[in-house]
């Protein structure tokens, strides 16, 4: 990855800092300096004897970071099925505190992204599917009209009867057509659980009826089946990327069997998500804009 690059600078350092021995004038040694090859002795790198060990801390956390994101997605899962089983201001305020509890642990775990590991491997890295943001809600569920203010409830997947909702589906959809075409995902649920956020002073502000086929709202028995289907993938993503950290699995082995790389690997994590990620995509674009629909978990 091009971020990776970014740390080799770090390699000039150690090169500047073999200097040769000093002379005088007439080009003899001047005493009590050292020899270039004695100064590229001295000044050789060695990684301290617990390198080794911080690498195996490190794959610790990982598990335990994501093994509490697997826990709480878990408790989201069956908070969504309960409202699902009997929609209520009760079981929606209950889906609501789940998924905020289940997003603290994951947003943890994203200082383990940016270099091609399980989460974000370009090859069947799921990260797009468990976190892709920004949302195009109408992609997934009706809207307000900002003109007229009334609801087009032939809008979405949840809307749309020739559509199945199921997992091979929505995550063939997930981002099909334009990066905001999120079909999957915490922000799926958010915006399922919330719904579109037109508050300046708040989030979204979604019945439960639209769970309820005795409500207003159309297609509540699709909008439900979404619901929980997503709530499903959530935690099944979560767990592929958990399984591949365990101690013994491929490539948390292959991880540790290069302790500079594991070290390069590891810094570029916290470097990318505290600069450019959190600082830039997350903060800078939503000052920049003053549009709230440029706020992450809105």
């Amino acid at each position: 990855m091009h971020y990776i690059k970014l740390l080799g600078v770090t390699g000039l350092v150690l090169q500047f800092a073999a200097c040769g021995g000093k002379t005088d004038d007439t080009g003899a040694e001047v005493a009590g300096t050292e020899t270039e090859e004695e100064t590229e002795e001295s000044d050789a790198f060695e990684w301290p004897q617990d390198t080794a060990d911080a690498v195996t801390t490190y794959s610790n956390i990982v598990v335990a970071s994501y093994e509490d994101s697997v826990i709480t997605a878990t408790a989201l899962n069956e908070a969504l099925a309960a409202l699902i089983a009997d929609p209520s201001t009760v079981t929606l305020g209950a889906a609501k505190d789940a998924w905020l509890a289940s997003r603290e642990p994951y947003l943890q775990t994203e200082v383990y992204r940016f270099y091609e590991g399980p989460i974000d491997n370009e090859t069947d890295g799921p990260e797009g599917l468990i976190n892709a943001w920004p949302l195009d809600e109408v992609y997934i569920d009706y809207v307000i009209d900002d003109t007229t203010g009334a609801v087009d409830y032939s809008k979405g997947m949840v809307n749309d009867p020739s559509i199945t909702i199921d997992a091979a589906t929505l995550e063939a959809a997930n981002e099909a057509g334009g990066d905001a075409n999120i079909a999957t995902g915490y922000h799926a649920v958010e915006f399922l659980l919330w719904g579109q956020d037109t508050d300046p002073n708040g989030p979204g502000n979604r019945s439960y009826t639209d769970y309820n086929d005795a409500g207003l709202a159309q297609n509540a028995e699709r909008r439900g089946q979404y619901l929980t289907t997503v709530g499903t993938m959530l935690v099944d993503h979560l767990l592929g990327v958990h399984d591949q950290w365990i101690e013994g699995a491929t490539y948390r082995t292959d991880f540790e069997s290069d302790t500079a790389s594991a070290i390069e690997k590891m810094l570029t994590g916290m470097i990318i998500l505290s600069g450019f990620e959190t600082g830039g995509e997350r903060l800078q674009a939503a000052l920049d804009a003053a549009d709230q629909e440029e706020e992450h978990s809105c």
